[in-house]
């Protein structure tokens, strides 16, 4: 079972700045110390939001969505029943950071499955 301290090393991706995982309630399960309480609590009412939204309608959530500003990026990522709200510098590109995100989740969900397996 992947847990909490696995998401420690997300800092080390090229172009995470910062980040936070929250879970649906607004409890900050994990992050740097660069993201204020009310930060975390703001992805939580957004992911509350998106899910509100898509139990409404017939879409799929969205893998990913990002919000470019003048100076900062954010990312925002569903993660099981949590969302992820990673902040990067405006000029980083957001499909190659994205995509490197993902295939870190995949790969600690991955090694979670593996060692329980053994």
């Amino acid at each position: 079972m992947t847990t909490i301290l696995d998401f420690i090393k997300i800092a080390r991706i090229k172009g995470v700045d910062s980040y936070c995982l929250v879970a649906a309630d607004g409890r900050r399960m994990a992050g740097n110390t660069t993201h204020a309480d009310a930060f975390c609590g703001d992805l939580a009412r957004l992911a509350r939001e998106s899910a509100q939204a898509t139990e409404d309608t017939s879409f799929d959530p969205p893998e990913s969505l990002s919000i470019r500003g003048p100076e900062t990026s954010l990312i925002i990522i569903p993660v099981g029943g949590y969302t992820l709200g990673i902040t990067t510098a405006a000029e980083t590109p957001e499909g190659p950071l994205i995509n490197d995100v993902q295939a870190f989740l995949r790969r600690i969900r991955h090694q979670h499955t593996v060692s329980q397996k053994s």
